[in-house]
């Protein structure tokens, strides 16, 4: 019975498929850097927080001779490793686009005639779907934004190479209800103004009747 047993046995684990190699990357980032907003009554009643989190590419000039190249694609990484996240827990608009308050991740898109747009992606969809940074479905538009916002790009602006990537969302002091996304890259820069939803997070705020 036992030599039965084993023979069942042996024969079972031989038509067990072998795992595929396993490797692990990963680990602490120092380069992810964050860029945060809030907005306040003088009673610090949150009215607007926004936070984008990114890790940094170099910046090469041999890059400057690929922008043409990206005419016409669907998706563009935005940054390296890990997803470009944003956060914001109000409603606010990037270039008259309206984004609900959620969890998201970003990407890029070139239409053909060169415009470029920020591409906004539901997480908790994206991770249900396994999409990662580099997945081929994002790349094939099989993978659809929730959001698509228009960005400016100001081709040699900047006086010095910005050789890391910054993101930045601000808010305007004199009128915290605008500000400004921007993305900053080698002499180049990607911006669109923010509009912050205020009156709604007041209501939102207020005691129900």
């Amino acid at each position: 019975m036992r030599a039965r047993f084993l023979t069942a046995t042996l024969a079972v684990l031989a038509f067990v498929p072998a795992l595929p190699a396993q490797q692990v990357f990963g680990g602490p980032d120092p380069e992810r850097k964050a860029s945060t907003v809030f907005v306040s009554t003088e009673s610090f009643e949150t009215l607007a927080a926004v936070s984008i989190s990114y890790s940094q590419p170099s910046w090469h000039d041999s890059y400057d001779g690929e922008l043409k190249s990206l005419a016409g694609s669907n998706y563009t990484r935005l940054g390296k490793g890990w997803w470009t996240t944003f956060d914001t827990v109000g409603t606010l608009e990037i270039g008259g686009t309206k984004i609900e308050a959620g969890s998201y991740y970003l990407g890029l898109a070139v239409g053909k005639e060169g415009a470029f747009s920020l591409l906004v992606f539901d997480s908790k969809q994206a991770m249900k779907s396994g999409l990662l940074p580099g997945t081929t479905a994002l790349y094939t538009a099989e993978a659809k934004a929730e959001a698509k916002a228009p960005l400016t790009l100001a081709k040699d602006a900047l006086k010095e190479a910005v050789v890391k990537l910054e993101i930045e969302i601000t808010a305007d002091k004199t009128d915290p209800a605008t500000g400004r996304f921007s993305i900053r890259w080698g002499k180049h820069e990607l911006s669109a103004p923010v509009k912050f939803d205020l009156a709604g997070a007041k209501d939102a705020a207020a005691p129900k009747k």
